[in-house]
């Protein structure tokens, strides 16, 4: 096991952090069997207690602003939570508020005068003793919000009628922020072989959520926000149909 080591390297441009981690567990170069490692060092260095890292990059498409997920009462495919796209494709927009229909159709939920702290941060976690290394490069931050002045509350109300997941349920998750990093590099090293990813178009890295509570009619009655733990959103994937995972050890994928 090598010294639990931490250098941490900050200016007015970027934000560096380097760990010596044991990374024998680190099987291959792709990706999804990466990502799990460097999550929850991306979550401390960029999110907080409110802002969790999404589950998988792999997984991005999920994760913007006005995504929704409803809770399953048991585990379905795996997982306690499914996806159900953005806002705007699940609402009656007969009942709810032109207003706010327009504003989703818009879908202009960046946040102009928001200022990340830096332009870049590195993060490289490291096992010196067998070679192994994952690092992630995020640069260009930006933040997507449900504007303040803005309330779903009473103004939407969702196709409980036409959407089969819906129905029955008495509240929704809904993403309402959202921070992204314009470019992203990921880079494996396993022994001598390395392998690159580069990854870009404002993709989504951490996010925050509200818990909805839905009226018999669809409409959005009330809202309180939620903590997260990372562990809730540590799906298992048992097919390649199944999008929305976090390789892990089978105690501990679907526990909760």
């Amino acid at each position: 096991m090598p010294k639990k080591l931490k250098v941490v390297v900050k200016s007015l441009y970027s934000h560096e952090i380097r760990k010596d981690v044991s990374l024998e567990k680190l099987k291959s170069l792709k990706l999804e069997d990466a990502w799990p490692f460097i999550r929850d060092e991306i979550e401390i260095e960029i999110g907080s207690n409110q802002l969790v890292c999404i589950p998988h990059i792999t997984e991005a498409e999920l994760y913007n602003v006005t995504s929704l997920f409803v809770p399953n009462e048991k585990e379905i495919n795996g997982k306690m939570f499914t996806p159900l796209g953005v806002l705007k494709k699940n609402i009656n927009r007969e009942k709810s508020n032109p207003e706010y229909v327009d504003l989703l159709d818009q879908g202009n939920f960046i946040e102009p005068d928001f200022k990340f702290p830096h332009e870049s941060v590195k993060i490289t976690l490291q096992d010196e003793s067998i070679k192994n290394k994952v690092r992630v490069i995020m640069v260009n931050f930006s933040r997507a919000v449900i504007p303040k002045h803005k309330d779903f509350v009473n103004n939407i109300y969702l196709d409980v009628d036409n959407n089969a997941v819906l129905k029955g349920k008495k509240s929704v998750f809904m993403i309402t922020t959202v921070l992204m990093a314009k470019t992203i590099e990921f880079r494996v090293n396993i022994g001598t072989s390395s392998r690159i990813f580069h990854l870009g178009n404002a993709s989504p890295l951490v996010f925050g959520l509200e818990e909805f509570l839905i009226g018999d009619d669809g409409k959005l009655i009330a809202k309180e926000p939620v903590t997260i733990k990372s562990k809730f959103l540590q799906w298992q994937k048992l097919d390649p149909s199944d999008h929305l995972y976090i390789p892990e050890s089978e105690e501990t994928a679907c526990a909760h």
